[in-house]
């Protein structure tokens, strides 16, 4: 008989040894289960994106498509600033039709590149957690996507085409948003909580030994809830949490975070477990685990990015990635570098805006962050970041009446070295974020009502651009504004995006901008008004349409915003730089100076308030001027006293 070689003996006592300790997961007579239906198990996997990532990773694998483009810089045109961010739950269309059918039909492309927008940015239209919940968006508002594929409202991969064909036609491009970080509970968690192959890799998740069953709250087999700080501490005591992580800090972000667990669930090999996993923004919003040595996380990430680039010739992606930031334990010993603190997050970024950059496209950072942290994420590979120098510090300064607010942002964000022209920029557009919270305790208490649901989070706030400036101007709540006060709302409106189309960056505007759209009614259920794509919509998910001011005859906003449009993009401010932010002695007056890309610049000037205000500019830039050219008009100006209307602004090229 011939003897076992000494390492194989060893690794067989290792494993005997192992096997002994290990805790015995079977289950008794009276617990055990049912195995999870094969049927069943097919019929999720037949729709989890882990399942359709190889097909879409395919077609880059073995091919060219990867290296036609380099994969530091991004393809965007430069005069490609201009896009309208529209999403199926916060749009109102007739008819029975999809939400890209609906698009296509009414000539959308033609009339957007008419107004001087370049590009048409689809959000939420992924199937999502609230669907397979059976429940209604107005928790999530579409954005908490679990799916490669097109929601059932949203429309067909043929319909989509269809839509395309318009765009191109029009000369308009596309743009839409990736799978989330923190994902809706669909079929990949269900197959997860399952045990099923790798998917228990695809999230921040960790099995609770059975003994530690005590500890978690009680649920049934479906349920799932956070957990309490004392039943976080039991269990990280018995060693089944990590230590606390980074993001935990109770200063790193406003938005909800945490761990949660789950119900037992029967496995597929018969076994009953409970999960704990980690969740943002909702415990129903679960985190993808791009660290996991499986990549699971990474390959659908890829397979969403082949699919939006490469499938749906999308030259823009959007990523909300902010649950990522600060995923690690604490260390002990400090962090190693500044940036120590935010991973993986900066990691995922940077490699997935070099596979953006490598296929063609740009990369949008969604998330609402800190200024202080923009450099950073600029850094990381993102090509634009939300522009959170702006929101809420430009809503504050209109509810105010008082430029301070703004001015003081953007003074900060120039010493933090942020790069202006790598930000998006859009007003207020109905959905939740965490930044417009602060501005709670400046909204009239009847108008908190109506933007809140009770017991809610101020950070689940939802509101638009003309709602902000309804208040601004004083609008009881649910009212329809008469002739003079409709006129003062529009221009509190235009101001919020004339001061942001007169700065370097990428300019996002919303349906709202477009027809004005405020709650009406006091009944109205905390939910954005739509944007109603048709003249007489109906409503979808029983979301409430809204008043359209700007269907009103005699406003017109079309032809001002087409205006304003035109003239950003002639002075090409959106590549330009902000250099600087003086003051001119009256609080409610706004100054911005930015260098053009030919050398000039151009000065802004907003007045935050409801009436009119004169003074005199006096910085350097103005004095020396040769010339002074108020760019919507296109008359010279005098180096003398200004005189703003109420809300009104003026934009000036200097030379």
């Amino acid at each position: 008989m011939k003897h076992f070689p000494a390492c194989l003996l060893s690794a067989l006592l290792v494993c005997f040894f192992l096997s002994a300790c290990a805790v015995k997961t079977t289950p008794s007579a009276d617990d055990r289960p049912l195995r999870a239906g094969p049927a069943y198990v097919q019929w999720l996997e037949e729709q989890a994106c882990l399942r359709k990532a190889p097909k879409l990773t395919a077609i880059v694998s073995g091919s060219s498509i990867s290296w036609r483009y380099g994969s530091q810089t991004s393809l965007l045109p430069e005069d490609a600033r201009v896009w309208l961010r529209l999403s199926p739950t916060l749009t109102a269309w007739a008819g029975q039709n999809s939400f890209l059918n609906a698009l296509a039909d009414k000539n959308m492309a033609e009339t957007l590149r008419a107004l001087g927008i370049h590009g048409l940015f689809l959000s939420g239209c992924s199937d999502t957690g609230d669907e397979w919940a059976g429940a209604s968006p107005i928790s999530s508002l579409g954005e908490d996507g679990t799916s490669l594929s097109f929601g059932r409202t949203t429309g067909k991969k043929e319909e989509h085409a269809r839509l395309l064909e318009t765009l191109s036609r029009a000369n308009v491009l596309a743009g839409g948003t990736l799978l989330p970080a923190h994902t809706g509970m669909g079929p990949d968690f269900f197959l997860a909580l399952r045990a099923v192959r790798d998917y228990p890799g695809l999230y921040a998740m960790t099995e609770v030994p059975q003994e530690c069953w005590p500890l978690l709250p009680s649920l049934k087999e479906d349920g799932v809830a956070a957990l309490s700080s004392d039943e976080a501490a039991a269990l990280l005591v018995r060693g089944v949490l990590p230590a606390p992580l980074v993001q935990d800090a109770p200063r790193f972000s406003p938005v909800p975070r945490g761990w949660a667990a789950t119900g037992p669930v029967a496995g597929v090999d018969g076994v009953k477990r409970r999960w704990l996993y980690r969740w943002y923004e909702k415990p129903d919003r679960p985190v993808l685990h791009w660290d996991d040595p499986s990549g699971t996380a990474r390959r659908i990430l890829e397979a969403s990015l082949i699919q939006n680039v490469g499938l749906r010739h999308e030259v823009l992606v959007g990523l909300h990635a902010a649950a990522w930031l600060g995923l690690e334990p604490i260390s002990s010993s400090g962090p190693s570098s500044a940036d120590h603190g935010f991973e993986p997050g900066l990691s995922a970024l940077h490699e997935l805006a070099r596979s953006a950059h490598r296929y063609g496209a740009a990369l949008l950072l969604m998330d609402d962050q800190p200024v202080e942290r923009l450099a950073l994420l600029q850094r990381a590979g993102a090509d634009f970041s939300f522009d959170s120098v702006l929101s809420p510090a430009l809503e504050r300064s209109l509810l105010e009446g008082n430029a301070e607010a703004v001015q003081k942002s953007l003074r900060r964000s120039l010493r933090l070295g942020v790069s202006h022209a790598a930000l998006w920029r859009g007003t207020a557009d109905g959905l939740p974020r965490p930044s417009l919270a602060t501005l709670l305790p400046l909204i009239p208490e009847g108008w908190q009502k109506l933007v809140l649901l009770p017991g809610e989070s101020p950070s689940d706030m939802r509101i638009n651009a003309p709602t902000l400036a309804a208040m601004a101007c004083g609008l009881a709540p649910g009212a329809r504004p008469k002739t003079e006060k409709l006129a003062a709302i529009r221009s509190a409106h235009m101001l919020q995006l004339a001061t942001r189309a007169f700065l370097p960056g990428l300019l996002m505007l919303s349906g709202a901008d477009l027809d004005g759209s405020l709650p009406e009614g006091k009944d109205w259920p905390a939910t954005p008004p739509l944007w109603q794509l048709s003249s007489r919509p109906s409503g979808r998910h029983g979301l409430p349409s809204g008043l359209a001011m700007y269907r009103l005859p005699g406003n017109g906003v079309e032809e001002l915003l087409e205006r304003m449009l035109a003239s950003r993009a002639n002075c090409r401010i959106a590549t330009g730089e902000l250099i600087d932010v003086p003051s001119c002695g009256e609080k409610s007056v706004l100054i911005t100076v930015s260098r053009l890309p030919d050398g000039a610049s151009l000065a802004f000037f907003g007045n935050f308030s409801g009436g009119s205000v004169t003074f005199t500019p006096r910085f350097s830039l103005w004095m020396n001027a040769s010339s002074r050219i108020d760019v919507l008009s296109e008359n010279a100006l005098p180096s003398g006293a200004m005189t703003l209307p109420e809300w009104g602004w003026k934009a000036v090229l200097l030379r």
